[in-house]
């Protein structure tokens, strides 16, 4: 019997690790269930939950517009960044964090068909897009551009990562970057 409490006791020594030291430094060592202090924890974050989100760009909006605009007078754009709001329980407050800017042209053509011309115009866009300064564009990764292309009574929208762009080759006509973007009509 005394083995088994010398040997509980060993292990209980062992595997205490601070409290070892208190133990065996007391003339007549408790053996009842050692209580811990309760530990004080004060969160410096509140949890959140992340919900997916877009914020609009009103200075890029405002740059991009403005060259459109130079190109056809009635034609739009915008951009907007794509992320996430961190949503916070207790007061509904949320911040948010930018992921990708992503750009939306609104243009008017003659022929929804004519690859010519829409490449043209994706050529075009894409210039303004990639000569935006860098502070304008939110986010670490690169977005899409999202194309509304108008006729009279139909529209033809396409939508282009910017990074599949990027990987077109530098000379690319303007009818081949509709075959090579969209190569199944």
């Amino acid at each position: 019997m005394q083995k088994r409490i010398l040997l509980l006791l060993f292990i209980f020594l062992t595997s205490c690790g601070s409290q070892a030291q208190t133990v065996l430094a007391s003339p007549s060592p408790d053996l009842t269930t050692p209580t811990a202090a309760p530990l004080s924890i004060t969160p410096t974050i509140e949890n959140c939950a992340y919900v997916q989100a877009t914020q609009n760009l009103p200075d890029a909006t405002v740059q991009i517009d403005k060259a459109i605009k130079q190109l056809q007078p009635d034609a739009n754009a915008r951009a907007e960044a794509y992320g996430e709001n961190c949503v916070y329980a207790s007061n509904a407050q949320s911040t948010f964090s930018a992921m990708e800017t992503d750009f939306y042209f609104t243009i008017n053509v003659k022929n929804l068909k004519d690859d010519n011309e829409l490449g043209t115009w994706i050529i075009n866009t894409m210039s303004i897009v990639n000569a935006l300064p860098a502070a304008s564009i939110a986010g670490p990764q690169a977005g899409f551009v999202k194309y509304t292309f108008k006729t009279k009574g139909d529209q033809r929208i396409l939508r282009i990562s910017i990074t599949t762009y990027k990987n077109l080759p530098t000379h690319i006509s303007s009818a081949d970057v509709i075959q090579s973007l969209f190569p199944n009509p």
